[in-house]
């Protein structure tokens, strides 16, 4: 069942009407602690500092479904790379921070910094992920 806001599928979470949820772990983490609902495993690399007890998604027996979060910054299509550069080397020195970076690691974030070219990457093979993933699936593709 499609939701346009997370707020009405963890009602339906707690209601028993609704049996999983994928999400960001912050947002979950209140319902894991208030016991109305139960996290099963966190789709990183490794535990989250916010919940160390609950596996990552290979060690719960599911290494396929292991992603990092490819969060970024995006500009106009011709932006030059001089501009690029520049703008990423501002990002790094901000996350290198420790004040801020701290801020991040509270929320369950794991701040990663580099270049647009790494970026476009990052998403790249993680299109090329989840299409393997829909295409084991079985499922159509949402029209």
């Amino acid at each position: 069942m499609p939701y346009r806001d997370f707020a009405p599928a963890y009602q339906d979470l707690a209601a028993g009407r609704l049996q999983i949820i994928s999400t960001g772990l912050p947002t979950l983490v209140p319902h894991h602690r208030a016991g109305t609902a139960r996290l099963l495993l966190v789709n990183n690399r490794e535990r989250s500092p916010l919940a160390p007890e609950v596996p990552t998604a290979a060690e719960a027996g599911y290494p396929e479904l292991t992603f990092d979060s490819v969060v970024g910054f995006f500009g106009w299509r011709d932006m030059s790379t001089a501009i690029k550069e520049r703008i990423a080397a501002d990002i790094g020195a901000i996350v290198a921070e420790p004040a801020f970076r701290a801020r991040l690691v509270a929320t369950g974030t794991n701040p990663r910094t580099g270049t647009a070219a790494e970026y476009a990457a990052a998403i790249e093979a993680q299109r090329r992920q989840l299409a393997t993933i829909h295409q084991a699936s079985g499922m159509k593709p949402a029209q």
